[in-house]
């Protein structure tokens, strides 16, 4: 606090006049004392509450400014007020500022077009292939998306003691030892709801994996939060103890025993402000206050994310938009890409992979002109939260975008007026898979829905992510084409043994099988339209079969004879 002062007072005395003839005049020496103290202001607006880095490149920013209208301001008072000052130095002094603020003005708006190499160079993609993605555990594969983990938060938000003096935080996914969860903390409702709290009460688990796993409140004490004042103010807390830093990002997450930590991103810039690096954490423990600082490379296991979502965001169109250059970018336009604008909140999504490290996803379309909506995807990339590694998969060119799949979502259902949330992309049973959570009006989750990335006709739902995932498997192994996969599909396990129970369940458009199978804990299930003799299978048939053994209790059948 002291050096924020001290620093707001160095810098106040750049609001005092450049021009000498204020200091000569008692009508404008009189004056010094409160322009000293509006510049003291100004300081500690920016860096008190304002939490600004007290860089150079932020101060030159903020003050330069300052300097400029001071010099037009201060020379042409006196030479309105003072009879014998002169034109030409009034001019000169007036001049010296407007040319001040016309070079920085001309700078800012000029400098981005000359950064196109610099931020495709710090975007930094590599190109790869579908083997770099690899399959994910079905348990794993979030499909709660977080419009209603917040409405099951919000149910919960009802056990506390004084529910109307707290609100919700962010909702952040995280791994929480071996499970997907979404984590919302509770924070104050307001500064007299914080004036009147000693502080907030703890955070709420929702399953990101399982919508029908209760939600769990967690009481613990909370002092420094993002939603405290002064003192107690998360933010406001890291600047007193780093006022060089430049915070990038504040989230909220636990370890794996369920304390609570905010995780404060910090950087630095580069080119004068206009690309920000990502150096490392800061760890709070929202109860003592207590701080520790990680460089990037030495973070703590537990800890999710590093690299906030809108710098993956800025990445990713800097990776799009500006190979070969600027001058390619407004006009030769080759190769370039632009993630996909799916008309919802998120620019890019969390996804796991099969460790539950997490990275931000987002697909690219081809650049588009204005007015054109493009419905399939040029590649997808992974921006890995902890180390900001960008992959690109170009492998994906052609299938269908993570726009298209909401779209084919909300009509599959538009008699029940679903909303799509969120889409993800993953590689399920050897396919790019589409997972798209659907929700009602008021963000409840009704259905989860698996759409094929090569065809839109092949896709599973259910309201369960079982029933969805048997589903999506059952229209794999009758309606894909083996020339549309893009990946190696798991390989196919061959048995022949005899029939054991047999169930028939006729669909509006089709009859499917189910089996059980003699020495198999399974059911096994195939489709009529793909092996018509299928409805003539008995108890006691000795049947061949083949299946991609992925584990689950329902298995689809790829091929039949008996």
């Amino acid at each position: 606090m002291l050096q924020m002062i001290f620093v707001s007072a160095l810098l106040a005395l750049l609001f005092l006049p450049l021009q000498l003839e204020w200091y000569k005049a008692p009508f404008f020496r009189k004056w010094l004392i409160p322009r000293f103290f509006i510049g003291l202001a100004y300081g500690m607006g920016l860096f008190y509450l304002g939490l600004l880095d007290q860089s150079i490149s932020a101060i030159i920013v903020s003050y330069l400014p300052i300097i400029g209208i001071g010099l037009m301001i201060d020379n042409s008072l006196v030479f309105s007020i003072k009879k014998t000052f002169r034109k030409r130095p009034a001019l000169v002094g007036a001049g010296t500022g407007f040319i001040l603020l016309l070079a920085f003005a001309l700078f800012w708006i000029m400098q981005p077009l000359f950064l196109a190499d610099a931020k495709f160079n710090i975007a930094g993609g590599e190109e790869v292939t579908v083997e770099e993605l690899s399959p994910v555990n079905e348990q794993n594969i979030p499909v709660v998306p977080p419009n209603f983990a917040r409405y099951r938060s919000d149910i919960l938000m009802g056990q506390l003691d004084n529910p109307a003096f707290y609100d919700l935080g962010k909702t952040r996914i995280q791994r929480v030892n071996d499970s997907l969860y979404w984590i919302t903390p509770i924070e104050y409702d307001g500064f007299f709801r914080w004036y009147r709290s000693n502080a907030a009460p703890g955070y709420i688990m929702v399953s990101a994996e399982n919508p029908r796993e209760e939600p769990e409140l967690v009481l613990t004490d909370m002092i420094y939060v993002p939603s405290g004042f002064f003192h107690e103010n998360l933010e406001r807390h890291v600047r007193m103890a780093f006022p060089d830093v430049l915070m990038l990002d504040t989230t909220f997450e636990i370890d794996g025993e369920g304390n609570p930590y905010y995780i404060v991103s910090y950087g630095h810039y580069t080119e004068f402000r206009r690309v920000a690096e990502v150096d490392g954490i800061i760890i709070v423990d929202p109860q003592t206050g207590d701080m520790e600082q990680y460089a990037k490379e030495d973070a703590p296991e537990w800890v999710n994310r590093i690299y906030p979502p809108h710098i993956a965001a800025e990445r990713n169109l800097w990776f799009g938009i500006y190979k070969q250059g600027i001058v390619n970018r407004f006009f030769g336009r080759e190769g370039l890409t632009e993630p996909t604008q799916w008309g919802i909140e998120d620019s890019v999504v969390g996804v796991v992979n099969r460790e539950l490290q997490l990275s931000w996803f987002t697909d690219h379309m081809r650049l588009q002109g204005e007015g054109t909506i493009s419905q399939s995807m040029v590649g997808f990339t992974t921006f890995d939260a902890r180390t900001g590694e960008l992959h690109y998969f170009r492998d994906a060119s052609g299938m269908l975008n993570g726009r298209t799949a909401m779209n084919l979502a909300e009509r599959t259902f538009v008699r029940d007026d679903y909303v799509a949330g969120t889409p993800s992309l993953y590689n399920i049973y050897g396919q790019y898979t589409w997972v798209v959570p659907l929700m009602d009006r008021n963000s409840v989750l009704r259905q989860i829905m698996l759409v094929n990335g090569s065809s839109e006709s092949v896709f599973g739902h259910g309201e369960t992510k079982r029933e969805a995932f048997s589903a999506y498997q059952l229209a794999l192994s009758t309606r894909v084409d083996e020339n549309v996969v893009p990946g190696e599909i798991t390989d196919l396990v061959e048995i022949t043994a005899t029939v054991e129970r047999v169930y028939k369940w006729d669909r509006e458009d089709n009859v499917t099988v189910r089996l059980l199978i003699e020495g198999y804990d399974r059911i096994f299930t195939v489709n009529a339209s793909a092996y018509p003799r299928a409805v003539f299978i008995e108890p006691g048939d000795e049947i061949t079969i083949s299946f991609m053994d992925t584990g689950e209790e329902v298995q689809a059948i790829e091929e039949l004879d008996f």
